[in-house]
């Protein structure tokens, strides 16, 4: 044991013993000196730069690129991609070091251009190499006019562009010229995007722009006017204060004074909704900047009724019914829908299996809707829609005495202005609302109108509404909301305390959140859904489950209903509905027809992003659609649809892709509604009519 502490004693010693000059002890790192940096900086609107730093004694290079990012390169060498659209400078720092405290550092600007671009709106404009649009003229609406951006009142305008108000130009000969319209948009080598007009040497121009032309009329006229050349169109981001809701925050800018069609002097163009078949803008008249002006476009052209014919690739009959036989629909082809609601659209009918109101008779099947003489579901009725502060002050609503607002029904509620049926007590003006929620309807069915101001909530903390109720304990809830944001909106329910004797009910507003409310929304009868007898029964019939197809021609003969309030259908259901709901499941109306327009003939398609008052629709006119029997077809292949009367091509619908709903199995339905947001006001004296069908027939 001692012999081993002797021996680890005697090498400590010879250790501390040596010379330090025998140590190898690197060096203290010095600072990087002649830091030096470089730029190159992308001349193609990429917002690419390419850095290169070099120091003598430089181990590292740290860059702070100035927009938030920073970056390590041990070589000097390092590429940055800027990320904000524009002309943008920003303040970069490198630092060369050679150890954790040793270090030197430059900092110097750089500018940087990003041009915006959007390669999905890129390739639905151009098809990824050409692609031509058309004015769709065959839609309502098709040149619309709105208020601006911020309108004379600073108000917002609602409810959104697609209802904005239409003017129909295709039928007049001071303004047809706009139909004829073909704007191309191209990609070129460079991948950068042109843009062609041909309108056929003649331009639609706004009055207030007639000088440029030298133009005599005091109206809208088509001009001969040379807009031949191709020009230069990029994309930018939407700049001003625009809703989010309103626009795809993309627009279009044209190069030498480039216009789509209508010629109101802008060549900026604000895309509010695109896809591969459907674009909308918005541009603003360069001579009254309280206008804006709306387009809508199709990339499928079209066509008056009668100037072509259905040249068809279907010709094998795969299925049909002839209703050759009396007695009910035949139950190998058809099933029935029934109930009451009108499935969301404030419809007033209820569906039946009865013979009454189906029946195969004298080779043609008869789908008839009746009067029931019921009531049919709950009946308010309310006025004088009040805002009221502590004080007692009160500012006026709506109270129902002028032009009346423009309701909007939901799930089976329709809302009109009558005369008050009970004028006494509280209330004896002349025009009440009545609201009317039908057998079946849903629970949360109801209304809204929308107002021009948003409502005073700072100086009024309550809201006081004249309520008619046929019972006592109904829950009357009022919704304020802002047309521009669904998300913001106050609820608050009060309960009726008399029957059949008009009432105000109070609402109070006081902890309502500060948004903007521009919107009333009233719900009678909440989270009930009546029931008893409806108003008007009907049918209709499906063949859901008996006979689905994917692709073909249908082709449906009929005589259709003419009263007041009728709203005759028959289309297609995607047969996936259960599983992906609507819009998702896509829907063919091959002809629609409303007693309170008669003989105008309209079919539709409905798939995401074109439904409801957005879905792609085209019209004619049939003058014997109520007297005579006519041919309506739809034209369904894997590459479009198209929809026909009596052989002769309507409107090319739909270019169909892999992207639609409109590539799997759907069935046929045929029904008749009554009222609801298409067929409108039921005439008063409406006791029954009947759509007659004398054949369907299915071509693959």
């Amino acid at each position: 044991m001692k012999k081993i502490m002797y021996l680890i004693l005697a090498m400590f010693t010879v250790f501390m013993s040596c010379d330090n000059d025998d140590v190898d002890i690197p060096p203290t790192p010095t600072a990087p000196t002649n830091l030096s940096v470089t730029t190159v900086i992308s001349g193609d609107g990429s917002g690419e730069v390419t850095f290169n730093a070099s120091a003598d004694d430089a181990r590292f290079y740290h860059f702070d690129f100035g927009d938030g990012t920073k970056g390590l390169s041990k070589t000097g060498s390092i590429s940055k991609k800027y990320e904000m659209v524009g002309d943008n400078t920003y303040t970069v720092k490198v630092t060369a070091g050679s150890g954790s405290a040793q270090t030197t550092s430059e900092t110097f600007d750089v500018s940087v251009t990003l041009s915006f671009t959007d390669p999905e709106t890129v390739s639905f404009l151009t098809n990824d190499s050409s692609k031509t649009w058309f004015l769709a003229a065959s839609q309502p609406g098709h040149l619309g006019l709105g208020p601006a951006r911020e309108g004379i009142d600073g108000d917002w305008w609602y409810p959104k562009w697609y209802s904005a108000s239409a003017f129909e130009k295709c039928g007049s000969e001071d303004s047809d010229c706009l139909c004829d319209d073909e704007l191309t948009f191209s990609v070129e080598e460079n991948g950068t995007m042109s843009y062609t007009l041909d309108n056929k040497g003649q331009t639609y121009f706004n009055v207030g722009h007639k000088a440029v032309v030298g133009g005599a009329e005091d109206i809208d006229f088509c001009y001969e006017f040379d807009t031949s050349g191709a020009k230069a169109v990029a994309l930018s981001q939407v700049s001003g204060n625009v809703p989010e809701d309103q626009t795809t925050g993309i627009q279009l800018n044209f190069s030498d004074e480039g216009f789509m069609g209508y010629y109101v002097g802008s060549s900026t163009y604000e895309i509010l909704f695109i896809s591969d078949t459907q674009l909308y803008v918005r541009t603003y008249d360069t001579e009254n900047a309280d206008l804006a002006w709306y387009h809508k476009f199709t990339s499928a052209a079209a066509v008056d009724g009668g100037e072509e014919s259905l040249e068809t690739i279907y010709t094998n009959l795969v299925w049909s019914d002839e209703f050759d036989v009396d007695g009910a629909p035949n139950p190998a082809n058809w099933t029935y829908d029934l109930g009451a609601g009108g499935w969301g659209n404030g419809e007033a009918q209820e569906y039946t299996d009865s013979s009454d109101n189906v029946i195969v008779e004298d080779g043609v099947l008869k789908i008839t809707a009746r009067s029931s003489g019921a009531v049919g579901g709950a009946v308010h009725y309310y006025d004088d829609v009040t805002l009221v502060a502590t004080g007692g002050e009160t500012a006026s609503v709506e109270n129902f005495e002028g032009d009346a607002p423009a309701f909007t029904d939901f799930g089976g509620v329709s809302t009109a202005v009558i005369d008050n049926p009970d004028a006494s007590g509280l209330n004896t003006s002349s025009t009440v609302g009545e609201s009317t929620k039908n057998s079946g309807a849903e629970v949360w069915g109801g209304s809204f109108f929308d107002i021009t101001s948003p409502l005073d909530l700072v100086t009024f903390s309550s809201m006081e509404i004249k309520t008619w109720s046929p019972a006592i304990g109904a829950v009357v809830r009022l919704k304020i909301e802002n047309q521009a944001n669904a998300d913001e909106f106050f609820e608050v329910d009060a309960n009726t305390t008399v029957a059949e004797s008009w009432e105000t009910l109070t609402f109070d507003l006081s902890s309502a959140p500060a948004f903007n409310y521009d919107r009333v929304v009233l719900f009678f009868d909440f989270g009930v859904s009546p029931s008893g007898d409806a108003a008007y029964t009907s049918a209709r019939i499906k063949s859901e489950n008996l006979f689905e197809f994917t692709y073909g021609r249908v082709e449906i003969r009929a005589k259709l209903p003419s009263a007041g309030g009728t709203w005759p259908a028959l289309w297609a259901l995607g047969a996936n509905f259960d599983e992906v709901g609507w819009p998702a499941t896509g829907e063919i109306d091959i002809m629609e027809h409303v007693g309170n327009n008669s003989n105008t003939i309209s079919s539709a398609l409905h798939y995401p992003g074109n439904f409801g008052g957005n879905a792609v629709v085209g019209s004619t006119s049939v003058e014997t659609a109520t007297s005579e029997f006519h041919n309506y077809t739809v034209e369904w292949t894997p590459d479009s649809i198209k929809f026909v009367v009596d052989g002769e091509l309507v409107h090319n619908s739909l270019v169909n892709s892999a992207t639609t709903p409109f590539n799997s199995d759907f069935f046929l339905i045929m029904n008749i509604a009554m009222g609801g947001t298409l067929g409108g006001a039921i005439d008063a004296e409406f006791t029954q009519d009947t759509m007659e069908v004398d054949y369907v027939r299915v071509y693959q």
